[in-house]
């Protein structure tokens, strides 16, 4: 990679750069930036180029913002390659485990919700819409699940994980039904329509090392390439789920981010239901087996195992925390 090169495309000149992970970060004479190469479309990266733009202009501020290129556009084109350059943004990765960083994630969170409500992709932006396809989805992850079992138990020789998958692969799909009846007799497809009026978007990435903590604590989301028009819901039940990992799936932790999100923005009736639904249904277990059985990755068999490890060694946790949250709502 000429960085030198791809750098003028942005109207940049270096003045020193070093690899950091799968990007390079760079002082410029423009200032510090990260520059780095991505499979996105340049279709999908207008999609993303406009959903940024459009928070920045409804004031949520702190965001990895792309740079234009010398033709005004987020993206450049060299060597057959596509480049992005954004903002360099410092600080620390938030901490799941840092009470104050919690709550500062779940509501910025809300507050990016808020601000994406009404986003129109420009012309030229791909199309990135999901809001109404978790029904089909459930559907798809039920069958590709029963496929395995059939796959795994047709195996005359069976690895050591094909014993483990076998002895909880009906737990899995029973709990995968649990989250498509919830669903089902749920108020999804109101609320999806609703949704598509309102244009409301997730991040779809909101993780630990997408979220910087600035030297005031503040909080910068970057990363938005998994960004699409989805139902807000999805981000902060994906979100709540990542930090119960870490602490036995307590539901008293999870109400007080619901607390936290709900001071800046309401949750209806029908938002704590398709949550319930997403903690229902058993993502992780089905992605884990889904590479597994797919042969999706070149991970070793000890390292599927200790994933899967992982997911399953909790699942009386999961069982006690969709209870209680049923009982809450």
């Amino acid at each position: 990679m000429n960085i030198d090169a791809i750098a003028k495309e942005f109207g940049c000149r270096i003045i020193y750069s070093k690899p950091l992970r799968a990007v390079s970060l760079a002082q410029t004479d423009k200032g510090m930036v990260i520059i780095k190469e991505t499979n996105r479309d340049p279709d999908k990266i207008l999609y993303i180029h406009g959903l940024k733009e459009y928070l920045y202009e409804k004031g949520f501020v702190s965001l990895d913002r792309y740079m234009l290129s010398k033709y005004h556009l987020p993206f450049t084109i060299y060597d057959n390659r596509i480049f992005v350059m954004e903002e360099y943004i410092g600080g620390r990765e938030c901490s799941f485990t840092n009470p104050y960083d919690r709550e500062a994630i779940v509501k910025a969170l809300a507050q990016l919700h808020n601000a994406g409500r009404g986003y129109v992709p420009p012309t030229g932006a791909a199309s990135r819409n999901s809001i109404g396809k978790w029904g089909r989805s459930y559907r798809s992850k039920i069958e590709d699940l029963l496929e395995f079992k059939e796959l795994a138990k047709g195996k005359r020789k069976k690895s050591q994980l094909d014993i483990m998958f076998l002895k909880d692969v009906d737990f899995y799909i029973e709990m995968c039904w649990r989250g498509f009846d919830t669903l089902k007799y749920s108020n999804y497809d109101e609320v999806c329509k609703k949704a598509k009026k309102d244009n409301v978007i997730c991040h779809h990435d909101y993780t630990y090392h997408n979220l910087i903590i600035g030297p005031v604590g503040e909080v910068n989301v970057i990363d938005f390439d998994y960004c699409c028009h989805e139902l807000p819901i999805y981000d902060l039940a994906s979100l709540i789920q990542k930090i119960l990992r870490r602490y036995s799936y307590d539901i008293d932790m999870a109400l007080k981010l619901i607390e936290d999100y709900c001071s800046i923005t309401e949750l209806s009736k029908d938002d704590f239901d398709l949550m319930l639904s997403l903690f229902e249904f058993p993502q992780k277990f089905w992605r884990i087996t889904e590479r597994y059985y797919k042969e999706k990755t070149g991970w070793a068999e000890k390292d599927f195992l200790s994933k899967y490890n992982d997911i399953v060694i909790v699942k009386e946790f999961v069982l006690d925390f969709v209870e209680n949250f049923r009982k809450y709502i």
